[in-house]
């Protein structure tokens, strides 16, 4: 079994729910919104020194669709001042005419947890520090969306090994 990480929101609470599902094993990294702020040096350079040391093989960016944060987004109800919200909420904001238009909360959840996952994927790998290590050691990055009460997993392949 490969040996993953799995980055999620505190806020979820889904430890249990991830666990259940792969294994007491997995190793968590939680931030807001599953977000990696990649003009941090020190949790970069942190972060690289886990995926060494644990030998990681996969990392899963994880969002559910009951994330009180995307749906806040969604319904306008609650600002935060953190840049992982703000970023959130620029996501909404590009693409709401385009991608949001004619959805329902739910599928407006599933959309903005996936755009989600693909910038803060795009964000890592970018990154000076996480990019061409990820790469190098051929670490395979996936989103994980959670739906339905915690019932439903959609798997999000955004990297694939060489």
């Amino acid at each position: 079994m490969p040996n993953q990480l799995y980055i999620i929101c505190p806020f979820s609470c889904i430890e249990p729910v991830l666990q259940k599902e792969f294994g007491e094993s997995i190793l968590f990294l939680t931030s807001p919104i599953a977000s990696i702020e990649t003009s941090d040096t020190s949790l970069l350079n942190a972060l690289k020194c886990i995926l060494e040391t644990e030998k990681i093989t996969e990392i899963r960016i994880v969002n559910s669709t009951t994330c009180r944060f995307i749906n806040s987004v969604i319904n306008g109800t609650q600002k935060a001042d953190f840049k992982a919200f703000e970023i959130l909420q620029d996501l909404y904001n590009k693409n709401h005419n385009s991608d949001f238009a004619g959805l329902s909360q739910q599928q407006q959840a599933y959309k903005l947890a996936e755009l989600n996952i693909s910038f803060h994927t795009l964000e890592i790998l970018q990154s000076n520090i996480l990019g061409s290590y990820i790469l190098k050691k051929d670490i395979e990055i996936e989103g994980l969306i959670i739906s339905e009460n915690n019932t439903i997993f959609n798997h999000l392949q955004l990297t694939h090994r060489v």
